[in-house]
């Protein structure tokens, strides 16, 4: 089958990107009750790597909260854990501030404290995850605060940046390719209040996946092409919190995801956006093109079915099927399309029969089959060429990471192909 509808999570065990949106996160001089910073910390403040610290663990280790910890130019093998709150990770050079996990460390840098920043660096060669912001898997805490900017993540063994329990977080100009999982990955957190904006996925399982994420998610004015599926907004028993639901994607590109030269998590494939089981998620303005199987698709996912899904004005073409909704009974629980350019949709009209108000039918429809590519390991993925740098890297001052980059959704417009 051509179409993803469901996927593991991975948290059971545990080109340039498009310029376009931008924006800073304004905060006062204060500090929290638990001992977090909201000053900005000057960059001649820093802890330096390695002028101060022979690694970047020394220097996180000695970090005070709010610390910025600067990075130059060079390779480093470690695995980077961060307990203080409100640290700051930057490369001085995006390009050639390399964590090398040598295909035998777990994950480059994992995060566990509020507010952690992480900027203008690369991380790959990792068994697991590139860049990993975690609450708890046992007692529930919620991480509160992250920020992943300018970041190139490829070949690890996982997600290139993943999110899971997390929330008030932001996700901009990330690069990521060569995942056997997802690029960008935010999980179990209602509400996230996270932005996902200005980054690329290519040549993973995934572009981007959220599993039970809604509540303030928007994954927005991204490029998601060449993957084995572009976009996964799934339900599942595997974390907590589910269903999904309350999620904005718009204004993507989701070109060709179709698995070619593409690393394979499960035996979906050729599909642009898979709404699996999610609720009052708005897919809108996206341009998705050029799939074997489907462009956008609304189903069920185990026992889990889609409801108030809002599938509107979005640009599509040369899919084997533009539009899809599937499920077994094909009710229409408030799903609805209306006002995308199409070719063509299963079921039939599929505006005239979910259409937004009262009157929706129901109905299902099939979905296009054909065979799927080969498997890719993902260590043989090409590296990607340079990316662009984060603005005045070397001097600018840090910012908290408290709260998401606020879009004006109705002002986006999707990316051109890079």
């Amino acid at each position: 089958m051509a179409v993803v509808t469901t996927a593991a999570c991975g948290t059971d065990d545990g080109g340039d990107a498009p310029a376009t949106t931008t924006g800073d996160i304004t905060t006062g001089d204060t500090t929290t009750g638990d001992g977090r910073s909201d000053t900005p910390t000057e960059v001649a403040d820093a802890l330096r790597v390695p002028g101060d610290f022979a690694t970047i663990q020394e220097a996180v280790d000695s970090a005070d909260p709010g610390s910025l910890i600067l990075i130059a130019p060079g390779t480093y093998n470690e695995s980077v854990s961060v307990e203080t709150p409100d640290l700051t990770i930057r490369g001085e050079d995006r390009n050639t501030v390399i964590l090398d996990g040598g295909d035998e460390l777990e994950n480059g840098i994992q995060a566990f404290s509020n507010g952690t920043t992480v900027e203008n660096l690369t991380v790959h060669n990792y068994r697991g995850n590139g860049v990993l912001f975690s609450g708890s898997y046992g007692d529930d805490r919620v991480l509160d605060g992250f920020r992943a900017s300018y970041v190139t993540v490829y070949n690890n063994g996982l997600y290139g940046v993943y999110a899971f329990a997390a929330t008030n977080g932001q996700i901009d100009h990330i690069y990521g390719s060569g995942h056997p999982d997802a690029a960008v990955y935010v999980g179990q957190c209602q509400p996230c209040n996270t932005t996902v904006t200005d980054s690329v996925g290519e040549l993973n399982a995934v572009g981007f996946q959220g599993t039970n994420a809604g509540g303030g998610l928007i994954v927005a004015t991204s490029q998601w092409s060449r993957n084995r599926v572009g976009v996964q907004s799934i339900s599942s028993t595997k974390e907590k919190i589910y269903p999904q639901r309350d999620a904005d994607f718009v204004a993507n590109l989701v070109d060709a995801n179709n698995g070619d030269g593409a690393p394979q998590a499960t035996e979906g494939f050729g599909a642009g956006i898979t709404v699996s089981g999610g609720q009052a998620n708005r897919i809108e303005r996206n341009v998705v093109t050029g799939h074997v199987g489907v462009g956008i698709i609304v189903t069920s996912a185990d026992e889990f079915q889609p409801s108030d899904n809002e599938v509107r004005t979005n640009t599509l073409g040369t899919n084997g099927l533009d539009l899809v909704f599937a499920t077994a009974d094909g009710q229409p629980l408030g799903n609805c399309f209306v006002g995308n350019t199409f070719a063509s949709s299963s079921p039939v009209d599929i505006e005239a029969v979910f259409p937004c108000d009262p009157s929706a039918s129901g109905g299902t429809g099939t979905l296009p089959r054909t065979a799927p590519p080969p498997n890719v390991d993902y260590r043989t993925i090409a590296a990607p060429p340079p990316q662009d740098q984060m603005p005045a890297a070397d001097r600018a001052p840090t910012t908290p990471a408290r709260s998401p980059l606020s879009l004006d959704l109705a002002t986006l417009v999707a990316p051109v192909p890079t």
